[in-house]
């Protein structure tokens, strides 16, 4: 599924409640969220916050047991049904379903670099952009030109002026002005009369040109303006016009009745991106909802070798236009109406919308299973080697990356060294994340072990497990957990030199390092005074466990950030500690803080005096650490419980037994060096290392929380 848009939310809601056999479904997408352009005017103005009119796509497809995939399509071969991605390997495809909206249309319009245009579609950009235009309009009068005559240039007008609430002129400048066929005559006379008493100006013609301060019409006119918004129609991206779709005659991808592209019946295509056959309507996000019910019917049916069904595209459709504060105005054939009722009728649409894809914390929907129309019965997965992955798909993969043309069984390890350090470690995959994300994750938590140890990685060997799956889905996943991986070894410079591969109701990734040591730091060697930092803060472990029980506490920004601290690696800061001559180096990891901290404290023979604050968090939403926990927390808990000394009154105090993926390195700093270090932190990593406490003399608890 390319593009998070009306049409395919609706499938990836319907995967929700409904499991197809063998099915895997993968969503590649620029944004976390999609924006719901029905909701958008009323963020524009306030009335909504960015959450209230967004989709969380990592979330939904978590729900609908689908990847979810950051990046953006760059070209399509759907000869060879495959997809190429602009920083990700390519992925193939069975079935395609593209519901990617449109971008603003600037055909026969000169933009110049240094100029203040904003464009409305896709409509994510427009409320990205927001800000900017805020800067601009900041503290002045300003001159907004709206280049397009349509019922979304009103709209957007009547939601700017409500949003400055000041000294703001808007000018509408279109070739045709409100032109839709579905517009009464009464509406038109509503919107005209109400652009007129809010002081909004239309200008009849077609712009050529937009600079900096104005904008050039083809008959020669100059307007003076501080920003523009391009409002003027949609075409496709260009990935999507050079594809060998067919198009039509305004070049959109050519759809049946059954919105399959005309020429290509493995790719289904919905939205402004599309134009059904013979059936041409204008481009609607109402459209694309409508569409949306149908292809999430088709694609099952598709799938489970049952007959389509048609999209049947009404002529006329409702709508509603928010003009002032609580008003709205309707338009339904010959009806028109401008009133209170109007906007609580529209709010009431607009939510029962965005609301089908919000999700109750903890609770599990009752899923319909299906089956393949050819998938394989097969009663009983075979274990040990015969759940190795294909011999084809792993050579295939080994020849494209020149590794191992031999297969052979072992490699042999040439070192300056006759010390060598060793460590494995393995985790499962995140159910729904991008899994050249989780390659990164797994190397990254592997390497921990290396830098605790005051080593550097040489060697890796890998083993993966893949989800029991065959030929395109098989390959995607090697391919992605490999590149992952490589992408972090690479910056070793290590080599991977051996691996494993099978098939596992749980996917995963265990990596053995091999790694070098100039000297070899160890859990006895905490000094007295010695200052106690971590390299980055905690939580991975309950933020993991809020986002997949849907709780509301936990945004997709937040998720977002959490991924970016999952990804952010340890091996620079191992460094600096070694600079300053760090006696100990330990990694937090499926233990807590609380568990290596009082290993190092029992080597050592002594204890740890620290506190605990909001800096020590990824995310500083106490209530989400109150009350969520990770599966592994419990156990943590009972065994380090004892060690500790802390009062019930703490709210961070769960934070000491959260278990951590990729967590940070706890570092020990003499404490004369206190400034360097952190001088030196701070100038090579972006942020500050956090201080957590010092090494004392040993007292009757390994830990003391103070405060």
């Amino acid at each position: 599924m390319i593009g998070g848009g009306h049409a395919n939310v609706h499938v990836l809601k319907k995967l929700c409640t409904s499991r197809l056999k063998g099915l895997h479904t993968i969503l590649i997408s620029e944004h976390f969220e999609a924006t719901y352009s029905g909701m958008t005017p009323g963020y524009i103005h306030r009335d909504f916050s960015k959450e209230e009119i967004s989709i969380d796509l990592q979330r939904l497809c978590f729900n609908a047991g689908a990847t979810f995939i950051r990046d953006k399509v760059v070209r399509i071969e759907n000869n060879n049904q495959k997809l190429e991605l602009q920083n990700l390997p390519s992925i193939h495809y069975d079935l395609l379903s593209i519901n990617t909206g449109s971008i603003s249309n600037t055909k026969g319009i000169k933009i110049e670099n240094s100029s203040r245009c904003f464009y409305v579609k896709p409509i994510s950009l427009l409320v990205k952009n927001l800000s900017e235009i805020d800067q601009i309009i900041k503290n002045k009068e300003s001159k907004i030109a709206i280049i397009g005559g349509g019922i979304a240039s009103y709209e957007l007008a009547f939601s700017l002026l409500r949003r400055y609430k000041r000294g703001i002129e808007i000018t509408i400048i279109g070739k045709n002005i409100l032109n839709e066929k579905n517009l009464n005559k009464k509406t038109k006379k509503y919107l005209k009369k109400i652009s007129n008493y809010l002081g909004i100006k239309e200008i009849l013609g077609e712009v050529v040109s937009i600079s900096e301060t104005y904008l050039t019409l083809k008959n020669g006119v100059i307007f003076e303006c501080d920003l523009s918004l391009l409002c003027s129609g949609a075409e496709i991206e260009t990935w999507l016009s050079k594809s060998n779709l067919k198009k039509d005659k305004k070049g959109f991808i050519a759809v049946n009745d059954y919105l399959l592209s005309t020429n290509d019946k493995n790719v289904f295509v919905t939205g402004d991106a599309c134009s059904i056959e013979n059936n041409f309507r204008p481009k609607s996000g109402v459209m694309a909802v409508r569409q949306g019910e149908v292809l999430k019917e088709n694609i099952f049916f598709k799938l489970t070798g049952k007959s389509l069904v048609k999209f049947r595209p009404q002529k006329n459709w409702l709508y509603l236009i928010g003009t002032y504060e609580n008003y709205a105005l309707l338009n339904y054939f010959f009806l028109s109406f401008h009133a209170p009722w109007c906007w609580k009728l529209k709010e009431w649409i607009d939510k029962g919308f965005i609301n089908k894809f919000k999700f109750s914390s903890g609770k599990d929907m009752p899923k319909k299973n299906f089956e393949l129309e050819r998938s394989k019965d097969i009663k009983m997965y075979c274990q040990g080697c015969g759940s190795k992955v294909s011999k084809n798909t792993l050579v295939n993969y080994l020849n494209a990356e020149n590794s191992n043309p031999e297969l052979s069984d072992a490699s042999i390890i040439g070192t300056n060294t006759s010390s060598l350090l060793q460590s494995i470690d393995h985790i499962k995959l995140f159910t729904s994340l991008n899994p050249f994300d989780f390659g990164i994750i797994s190397y990254l938590h592997s390497q921990n072990d290396i830098l605790s140890s005051g080593g550097s990685v040489q060697t890796i060997s890998v083993s993966q497990a893949l989800p029991f799956s065959e030929g395109k889905i098989e390959n995607f996943y090697m391919e992605y957990f490999m590149k992952g991986i490589k992408s972090e070894s690479i910056k070793d410079d290590s080599v991977i030199v051996s691996g494993h591969s099978y098939q596992s109701k749980e996917p995963g990734i265990t990596i053995t390092m091999n790694g070098v040591f100039e000297k070899q730091i160890s859990k006895n060697q905490g000094l007295e005074n010695d200052l106690i930092y971590l390299s980055k803060p905690l939580g991975t472990g309950y933020l993991l466990a809020a986002y997949f029980d849907n709780s509301k506490l936990l945004s997709s920004i937040d998720f977002q950030n959490l991924i970016e601290w999952l990804k952010k690696g340890n091996s620079k800061a191992s460094e600096i500690s070694k600079n300053f001559k760090s006696n100990i180096t330990t990694d937090i990891s499926g233990f807590g803080l609380a568990s290596h901290l009082s290993d190092i404290c029992k080597s050592s023979k002594l204890s740890a005096e620290i506190k605990l604050n909001k800096d020590i968090l990824i995310n500083k939403n106490t209530e989400i650490l109150i009350n969520f926990k990770s599966t592994g927390f419990e156990n943590n808990y009972s065994s380090s419980v004892n060690d500790i000394s802390i009062s019930d009154k703490n709210k961070f105090k769960n934070i000491l037994y959260d278990p951590q993926t990729n967590g940070p390195l706890l570092l020990s700093i003499h404490k004369k060096d206190q400034v360097e270090f952190e001088k030196k932190f701070q100038l090579e990593l972006g942020f500050n290392p956090i201080l957590l406490g010092e090494f004392k003399k040993s007292k009757r608890k390994l830990i003391n929380v103070i405060g």
